[in-house]
């Protein structure tokens, strides 16, 4: 199994090779879910809503129409708070006081090496289905503070400069999404796969951060209503997976079914390498996201430049907007994704044969339609409401 691991381990993660010019920082209130927050937290005539639009004219009738919509989750009927609750219990670990914090004052040394194992075994034991330790690339820090929940008591002000420069080092925590549940893309119970995930990922992060301040270091959690961080590069660079057609991570265990979650640090840790799992390739030839998504948000053809880099560019306005039309956050193209399959020993060996490049990953895609068939969504299950 060792040897079988290392084969697809790589010196450079697979973007490196698609670098075509400078990669600049993201500012976070440029994100559709920043945008949204102006609609659900901030009040109307707030300033900070104001000035943005005021600098972003372009963007206010699409944030206008689609934050007006109906909300997502309504399609769950009474089973509404199932999605409700999970996501609001995340708002109260997202604070400040909970994410970051003074490391002890007396520092414990360890070597880098166990240091490393030693982050990654209590990673698991509170609940990470997967973790890699890489370096914290400042491209892939937020520029700016975009997520204040309106600026609300515990979180930092929007438009806050963010300064990550004193974490050196970057822990990835990837969390396996419920597959049965994931399997009902589009429809409701999906959002419970979805909460699950990010709930656990916060509740993991802020522990471990809590455990390296503890040590005597600093360290600061990234999750769903906290992140300074984007978590898909960040994940790439600590060895998890790859970026896929989808616009999303895949990884070799989980597929597209998982959620992230990331702690920075200063704590010495050993690095993992990247890792090369045929992705690239296998998407070139695969495009069952593209085929499946019921908006055309996934791209069909050939990479295209994107901030510097060439990729597959998820049209992520279309794909937001389908949320709310379909009530969800869909997951279509997880669900449907060849990667995203059961843990049984088949689907880990079919997935060692797609981690090798060649013309067997081509004879591969068209036996998962041969086998599986065009996607469909399974019905709800039995302790839910039906449609």
């Amino acid at each position: 199994m060792k040897s079988r691991t290392r084969r697809f381990k790589t010196d450079h993660p697979t973007y490196a090779a698609d670098i075509v010019g400078t990669i600049g920082q993201w500012d976070e209130r440029d994100i559709l879910f920043a945008r949204s927050d102006f609609w659900d937290y901030f009040d109307a005539d707030s300033p900070q809503r104001a000035a943005y639009y005021e600098s972003h004219p372009e963007l206010f009738a699409y944030d206008e129409k689609v934050n007006n919509l109906p909300p997502m989750g309504r399609t769950g009927g009474i089973d509404f708070p199932m999605f409700d609750v999970q996501f609001d219990v995340i708002n109260h670990i997202g604070c400040e006081n909970v994410v970051d914090g003074k490391p002890a004052p007396d520092r414990i040394e360890i070597a880098p090496e166990r240091a490393a194992e030693k982050v990654k075994g209590f990673a698991h034991h509170l609940g990470a289905d997967l973790v890699g330790i890489g370096p914290l690339r400042q491209e892939w820090v937020y520029s700016h503070v975009g997520r204040s929940l309106g600026n609300r008591e515990g979180y930092t002000e929007w438009g806050t400069p963010i300064d990550l420069s004193h974490h050196p080092n970057a822990i990835a925590l990837g969390f396996r999404m419920d597959y049965d549940l994931t399997q009902t893309a589009p429809d409701f119970p999906t959002l419970l796969a979805t909460g699950k995930g990010y709930a656990t990922g916060a509740w993991v992060s802020v522990q471990l951060a809590a455990y390296i301040r503890a040590l005597g270091y600093s360290a600061r959690a990234h999750h769903l209503r906290n992140y300074r961080v984007l978590c898909v590069p960040v994940a790439v660079d600590c060895g998890l997976g790859e970026l896929s057609r989808a616009g999303f991570l895949i990884t070799k265990e989980l597929g597209l079914g998982l959620r992230l979650a990331v702690v920075t640090t200063d704590l010495p840790l050993i690095h993992d390498q990247p890792v090369d799992i045929g992705v690239q390739s296998f998407c070139e030839v695969c495009k069952v996201c593209a085929e499946v998504c019921p908006i055309g948000a996934i791209p069909h053809g050939d990479k295209a430049e994107y901030n510097g880099v060439k990729k597959w560019k998820l049209d992520e306005q279309k794909c937001y907007r389908y949320w709310f039309a379909a009530g969800t956050d869909c997951g279509t193209c997880m669900a449907a994704c060849p990667w995203t399959k059961p843990d049984t020993a088949f689907h880990r060996t079919i997935a060692t044969l797609a981690s090798i490049k060649g013309l067997h990953q081509s004879i591969l895609t068209r036996a998962d339609r041969l086998v599986y068939g065009k996607y469909k969504s399974k019905p709800r299950p039995g302790y839910m409401e039906s449609k």
